[in-house]
């Protein structure tokens, strides 16, 4: 199996299995090539004006985004969703730093909670999601599978910026 994934690669485009010699997707026409010039920080600057269109999801981390750093943010505050801000994905962020909340609301009324056990099994469920969903994260990351968003950023003549 080893060797029939390195002989593939999957077009981050349109998701076609590719032959791993081939320069361009034949389904969409993505130059592989051109992923060297693709940043993270062209990616955030596109979802902020909403043109998402260009944006492309890839497991290799681009040249401005830090292996390391997102290894250590998904380990010691991937509870909080750091990880995601630090790559961009700002509603998956949001929604970990919400349930995060959620939890030390839980905890904070946590006496309350026990004398209506019902409410407790009930509400409990949102911080079984939060711990899974950080779990997961964190294996993506250490199995090198996180998805990061990325963008070719191009200059005012139409050129790549080095």
């Amino acid at each position: 199996m080893g060797k029939q994934e390195k002989m593939f690669k999957r077009c981050p485009r349109c998701d076609n299995k590719c032959i791993s010699s081939t320069e361009k997707c034949p389904d969409c026409g993505l130059i592989f090539s051109r992923l060297q010039y693709a940043t993270n920080g062209a990616a955030k600057e596109k979802m902020r004006r909403g043109d998402r269109e260009y944006i492309l999801y890839v497991t290799e981390l681009p040249k401005d985004l830090s292996y390391v750093k997102l290894l250590l943010f998904s380990l010691f505050l991937g509870l909080f969703g750091v990880h995601y801000y630090y790559t961009g994905k700002y509603v998956k962020g949001f929604l970990m730093s919400a349930l995060f909340a959620y939890t030390i609301v839980l905890v904070i009324f946590n006496q309350y909670l026990v004398a209506h056990e019902f409410l407790m099994e009930i509400l409990a469920i949102p911080v079984a999601i939060l711990v899974l969903a950080w779990i997961v994260s964190v294996v993506y990351v250490l199995s090198r599978k996180f998805k990061v968003p990325v963008a070719i950023e191009v200059s005012k003549t139409g050129g790549f910026k080095a």
